[in-house]
C-alpha cells in the first residue's frame, strides 16, 4: 500500500509546531479522526510526519508500524511496535500487534509468549488468541492450537476463521465426525469459506467419499471457495496427503501438482532474477577449473571450540533430520539443527562467483578469519560445543563443498543418501517455505534437475579435494539395518556405540518441531518411507532420464 509523501503530510501538523503550541492531544486526535473516516494512508503518513516532528505518543507508532506491516516491511515495524509498547507499557492492542508482527518474522516462540502478555491483561481478547493459536500451529503444536481456537470460538461463537481452523485440525487428525461439525458451522456463516471447504473435503477422504472430496477441493480450487487464508495452498497440500495415504495416487498427484502451480505462480516474480539452479551450475563449472589440494592440517579454532568437526549434508529429504536425531542422542555429540553458521563466508566466496579463485587463492589469515567467524556464529546461537563433536547439519551446505573444503579441510562429512527417485517425489510434495532452493521443487523436471545438479557439485567437490574423509548414509540401510549403519557411522566418527542411539526419539525435541521430518522422526523408523517412488512411476517417468545417473551411482536398481 502506497504511504502519502512525507512532505504532503508535514503541513497538517506545521501550523501547531511553527506556532510553538505542539499540542499532541489534537495531533493524535487529527490523526484519529483520518482513522475513522477511511484514510488510512493519510493517517500513517501524519504519523510518521508528527514522529519526525519529534512528538512522541505510543498510538502514532502504532498507526505508523500497520502501515509498515501493510507493505510487508515487519522488521521496521517491529521497532515501531516496541516503540510504542515502551510508551505505553502493558497495552494489550500494542502486544498483540507486536505478535503478529513477530510472527510474520518467523519468530514464532517470541510471538506466542507477546500474545501471552496481552491475553493475562485482557482475557477475552480473542484476535489475541486466535493470532497466538496460528502461532501455534507454525511450530507444529497443533493440540496448543486447537485449544486457541476453541477459546476463540467461546468468545466469538461466530468467528469463521477459527471454526474452519477447528475443523482442519480434527481433519488432519483423522477426527471425522468433529471435523464436519467445525466445518459445516464454518460454512453455515461463511458458505464459500475455503478453508472449510478443504477440511470437510478430508473429512470426506478419510471415510472414502472420493467424488464428494473432489468437488468440494474444484470449488477451492476454481475460486468458487474465497481463499481468505493465506496458508490455503498448505491446507490442499493436506489433503493431497490425504489422498496418498488412502492410496489415491492419481488424485493426489494431481492436487500436488496444482498447488505447486499455485505456489509458483506467487512467488516466481521474487526470482525473475537469478535462479538457484543456474547458480549450481555455475558452481559446478568453476569447481571443474579448480586445481586439486592437498591435505591441510586441523585449524587451531576448531582445536579450541569443539573436539571434533562434522558435516552433515545430503539433499533435502535424503534422511539427515533421522540421522541428526540418531546423533543427536549420543552424549559425546551436539547437533545444530540448520543453523547457517557459513552465510558469511559464502556470501563473499562464494555466492555469485563465476570462477572460485578468490577462494583458490586465500592465505592462511583469511581462511583463519572465517573460521574464527563461524565458530562465534555457533557460540552466538546459543551452543557450547567444547568437549564434544559438533555436528552441523544443513542438508543444502552441500552446495558449499568447495567452501567447507578450504575452511574446515579436517571437517569429516556425513552425506546422506536416499533413491533419488523417492528423494524427488517426496521434495516435490512437501510443502517448504520459500526460498531460491525451494522454488526449483515446485516443479518435478526442475527439481530432478536441481537435484543431479547438487549431486553434481559434490562430487565435483570430492575430486578436488581428495583428503576430505567422506561418509555415505543410505537411508535405507538405516531403516534395514539400524544398528550395523549407526555402528559404522559411530566408527567413522571415533566414538563408541551408546545405548541411547537405539532411543533416539527421546532427542527429536531437540529438533525444529515445525519440520515435517521432525514430526516423522519422533514415530520412529517408518519402513513405508522406502520406495514410495513406485507409487507414482508413471508421472515420475518424465524424469528418471535425469536421475539415473545418480541412481545407478548411489546403488539402486534402475527397475
Amino acid at each position: 500500500m502506497a504511504i502519502l509523501p512525507i512532505d504532503e503530510a508535514k503541513p497538517a501538523i506545521k501550523p501547531e509546531l511553527a506556532a510553538g503550541r505542539c499540542d499532541v492531544a489534537h495531533i493524535v486526535q487529527q490523526i484519529r479522526q483520518a482513522v475513522r473516516s477511511g484514510g488510512h494512508e493519510h493517517a500513517c503518513a501524519l504519523s510518521h510526519a508528527a514522529i519526525e516532528a519529534g512528538i512522541r505518543h505510543p498510538f502514532l507508532y502504532y498507526l505508523r508500524a500497520l502501515g509498515k506491516g501493510r507493505r510487508e516491511e515487519y522488521q521496521q515495524a517491529l521497532a515501531d511496535f516496541e516503540s510504542a509498547r515502551a510508551l505505553s507499557p502493558g497495552d494489550p492492542v500494542l502486544q498483540e500487534a507486536t505478535g503478529h508482527c513477530l510472527t510474520m518474522l518467523g519468530r514464532f516462540h517470541e510471538a506466542i509468549e507477546t500474545f501471552n502478555l496481552a491475553i493475562v491483561v485482557r482475557p477475552d481478547f480473542a484476535r489475541a488468541h486466535y493470532r497466538r493459536g496460528v502461532a501455534l500451529g507454525l511450530l507444529n503444536e497443533i493440540d496448543d492450537m486447537r485449544a486457541a481456537h476453541r477459546r476463540v470460538v467461546e468468545l466469538e461463537p461466530h468467528n469463521v476463521d477459527a471454526l474452519a481452523n477447528l475443523a482442519f485440525i480434527a481433519a488432519r487428525k483423522g477426527e471425522v465426525s468433529e471435523a464436519r461439525i467445525w466445518g459445516e458451522r464454518a460454512i453455515a456463516i461463511s458458505l464459500r469459506h475455503g478453508l472449510a471447504y478443504v477440511a470437510l473435503a478430508m473429512a470426506d477422504i478419510l471415510e472414502g467419499q472420493y467424488s464428494a472430496a473432489q468437488e468440494k477441493l474444484a470449488a477451492v480450487l476454481n475460486g468458487a471457495a474465497e481463499v481468505r487464508d493465506g496458508r490455503l495452498n498448505m491446507a490442499l497440500g493436506f489433503a493431497a496427503d490425504a489422498f496418498d495415504r488412502h492410496r489415491r495416487h492419481r488424485e493426489a498427484f494431481r492436487l500436488y501438482t496444482e498447488v505447486n502451480a499455485r505456489r509458483r505462480q506467487i512467488h516466481q516474480p521474487r526470482f525473475a532474477d537469478g535462479r538457484a539452479i543456474d547458480e549450481v551450475t555455475k558452481l559446478v563449472e568453476a569447481t571443474k577449473r579448480c586445481q586439486r589440494r592437498g591435505p591441510d592440517k586441523r585449524s587451531a579454532e576448531t582445536r579450541a571450540s569443539a573436539a571434533g568437526h562434522v558435516f552433515l549434508l545430503g539433499f533435502v529429504r535424503s534422511g539427515t533430520t533421522l540421522l541428526e536425531t540418531i546423533l543427536a542422542s549420543h552424549p559425546s555429540l551436539a547437533a545444530s539443527d540448520e543453523h547457517d553458521f557459513l552465510a558469511g563466508a559464502a556470501n563473499e566466496l562464494l555466492h555469485g562467483k563465476s570462477d572460485l579463485q578468490q577462494l583458490a587463492s586465500a592465505d592462511d589469515a583469511s581462511l583463519a578469519h572465517w573460521r574464527s567467524d563461524y565458530w562465534k556464529s555457533v557460540r552466538a546461537a546459543g551452543f557450547s560445543p567444547a568437549g564434544k563433536i559438533f555436528v552441523d547439519k544443513v542438508p543444502l551446505n552441500s552446495l558449499r563443498l568447495p567452501l567447507i573444503a578450504h575452511i574446515f579441510p579436517d571437517a569429516r562429512i556425513l552425506f546422506a543418501i536416499r533413491d533419488p527417485r523417492d528423494v524427488v517425489l517426496s521434495t516435490f510434495r512437501h510443502r517448504f517455505n520459500m526460498y531460491p532452493a525451494s522454488f526449483e521443487f515446485l516443479r518435478l523436471d526442475d527439481c530432478a534437475r536441481f537435484y543431479a545438479a547438487v549431486m553434481q557439485l559434490m562430487d565435483s567437490a570430492r575430486e578436488k579435494a581428495p583428503f576430505l574423509e567422506i561418509c555415505e548414509v543410505r537411508y535405507e540401510d538405516l531403516i534395514a539395518g539400524f544398528d550395523r549403519t549407526v555402528a559404522n557411522v559411530c566408527k567413522f566418527l571415533g566414538i563408541e556405540w551408546n545405548e541411547n542411539m537405539r532411543h533416539f526419539q527421546s532427542a527429536s525435541p531437540a529438533i525444529d518441531r515445525r519440520s515435517q521430518s521432525a514430526a516423522q522422526v519422533r514415530r520412529g523408523l517408518y519402513q513405508g518411507a522406502t520406495g514410495q517412488w513406485r507409487n507414482y512411476e508413471t508421472e515420475l517417468a518424465s524424469v528418471v532420464p535425469i536421475l539415473m545417473p545418480w541412481i545407478r551411482r548411489f546403488g539402486y536398481q534402475p527397475e
